[in-house]
């Protein structure tokens, strides 16, 4: 998963352990109610409870990670990528705070145990006032008249998928 900070998952920890130990109440509380028979159904509500804030948390935390993801790769404004032979696909979405998201997805027949991609966090370094480089390996040039971009891997060129002119003219200052 991307380094974005722990604080989101620690909130919902917390909150997952209070509803378990606000669980342990339920028994009691059919008890006041209905004495021995509400404890009895509150014995057989518990464990349904548990389970079903338990499902609920762990949809939050995807629906939290989506959300994430997509603000990372919306926030670009040159994504660029490179398909290897075997189809695990490299790519990077450079963002105008001089930030690149990367992503590798690996297809399901490469590795069967690892399903998902690895991601992580590049800093963009500028190069030149219409240059940036990425990891040290991936130089990004622009052409702000001719509206053109290219993108190398060791002098490679790699495949540019998306340019948001209005955030490269931002970040370039014209």
């Amino acid at each position: 998963m991307v380094e974005q900070g722990l604080g989101i998952y620690i909130i919902i920890l917390l909150i997952l352990v209070l509803f378990l130990v606000a669980s342990i109440f339920i028994p009691f509380y059919g008890f006041i109610l209905k004495r021995w028979k509400g404890l009895a159904l509150g014995c057989l509500i518990q464990p349904f409870f548990t389970v079903l804030v338990c499902i609920l948390a762990f949809y939050c935390i995807d629906v939290y990670s989506d959300h994430s993801l997509h603000k990372h790769k919306k926030a670009a404004m040159v994504t660029v990528r490179k398909a290897e032979a075997d189809s695990i696909k490299h790519t990077w979405y450079v963002k105008p705070n001089e930030e690149c998201f990367y992503e590798c997805a690996k297809p399901r027949h490469y590795n069967p145990e690892y399903v998902g991609n690895d991601m992580t966090l590049f800093d963009v370094i500028p190069l030149d006032s219409f240059r940036v480089c990425v990891d040290d390996k991936i130089i990004i040039r622009f052409d702000l008249k001719e509206h053109k971009v290219s993108a190398t891997e060791y002098d490679e060129p790699i495949e540019v998928v998306n340019v948001d002119w209005d955030k490269v003219t931002d970040y370039f200052g014209k």
